[in-house]
């Protein structure tokens, strides 16, 4: 499934993927089209965690994995900044995914509980397409965004009702950002 290869590697071009293969997807999700070469799965409320995420209708398997559900959240902190997470609901256990995915260099940053990939981080001031590798330290979803930044990573995540592989874009999100980064929200 060049879907999970596809979103692991947190671009725009995943929606292009999905409208690629929504014939196929149609049969597992509602799937809306939108620039007339992409799509998105489209949840109920992405501010709303109660409905921020679908089951899909049977799941789809890569691999070992058996994929259920698309996540799709987005939550504005103020000063802090913008969150935006979205991917996929798998049904197997943490380590596991990680396993099948070993092809990516995760970091484990809580107790088997959330690992994280290819942290990329820009400032404001940098061109709209730059990003660069984030040697920092201190990268995930528990920490704050340095001011002025925005990072963006790959999470592998173990959440009390489900596990998730997500992309997570964070920090501060200027409209022309989210527009490149996230063009499924309008």
């Amino acid at each position: 499934m060049p879907l999970i290869d596809s979103l692991m590697l947190c671009t725009s071009d995943f929606f292009k993927e999905i409208y690629t293969n929504k014939g196929e997807l149609k049969k597992h999700a509602n799937i809306k089209i939108f620039n007339q070469n992409q799509a998105y799965f489209a949840v109920e409320n992405r501010s709303d965690i109660a409905k921020n995420y679908i089951l899909f209708k049977k799941p789809v398997t890569y691999k070992n994995l058996t994929i259920t559900g698309y996540y799709d959240s987005a939550m504005d902190l103020g000063k802090i900044g913008k969150y935006y997470f979205w991917g996929f609901i798998i049904d197997n256990d943490i380590n596991q995914i990680k396993d099948t995915l070993n092809f990516v260099d995760w970091k484990n940053m809580e107790d088997n509980l959330l690992y994280i990939a290819k942290p990329k981080i820009r400032s404001i001031n940098d061109d709209l397409q730059t990003w660069h590798k984030n040697t920092g330290t201190v990268v995930g979803v528990k920490t704050i965004p340095a001011p002025d930044t925005t990072e963006k990573l790959l999470l592998l995540e173990k959440s009390p009702n489900m596990n998730l592989l997500i992309c997570s874009l964070q920090g501060i999100i200027t409209p022309e950002l989210l527009k490149q980064e996230r063009p499924d929200i309008q």
